[in-house]
């Protein structure tokens, strides 16, 4: 099994475990510098049926949590240290000059932004922040704002999941029921 399925399943067997506690590790070694998606924490806490508003307060935290770690590497570490193991955090010089010309496009805001928008790598804009010398209170402040609506969005997703096959299953349900009753109702009226 290669090192990232295994981070995979250990964060998602810590949501199972720990419920929103698992969440808030997971966002924090997502968002930090481990190659686990977000998404699959986030949905993945909602169809074990944890509430989304919980999801997104603990995810919240962690996604900042995690954030600081990468805006560290950035702003200690630079372009040298992400040029020689950018590719362990799946992390390039194109995907760093375009967190760069968003930053110089929105400035701060493209903190925000960035967190937003689901399917985003956070690393690659906590990273950049660091690199750009961005305040420490606006990228804090930046971050946590918009990382509780994503979680929030993604958790709900989860629990939609679940609610629509809870649906699905019903209508078969339902469905086989009716053909049952037909086959009976046929096989009555034959005789």
């Amino acid at each position: 099994m290669d090192p990232f399925t295994y981070l995979s399943e250990m964060v998602l067997s810590l949501i199972a475990e720990l419920g929103p506690y698992g969440v808030l590790i997971g966002m924090i070694l997502e968002s930090s510098v481990i190659p686990i998606p977000s998404e699959a924490v986030l949905i993945t806490a909602g169809l074990a049926g944890i509430d989304p508003l919980s999801i997104a307060l603990f995810g919240g935290v962690g996604s900042t949590i995690g954030a600081w770690i990468g805006y560290l590497i950035g702003k200690y570490g630079g372009r040298p240290l992400v040029y020689r193991y950018g590719k362990y955090l799946l992390l390039n010089e194109s995907r760093l000059s375009g967190a760069e010309r968003w930053f110089n496009r929105w400035g701060d805001w493209t903190v925000l932004l960035s967190r937003l928008i689901p399917f985003v790598p956070y690393k690659v804009f906590s990273i950049t922040a660091g690199i750009l010398r961005m305040k420490w209170m606006p990228f804090t402040f930046f971050t946590l704002l918009g990382s509780i609506p994503r979680c929030f969005l993604l958790a709900w997703i989860g629990n939609l999941i679940v609610q629509m096959e809870y649906e699905i299953l019903g209508v078969v349900a339902l469905a086989l029921c009716v053909l049952l009753a037909a086959y009976l109702v046929s096989k009555r009226s034959k005789r």
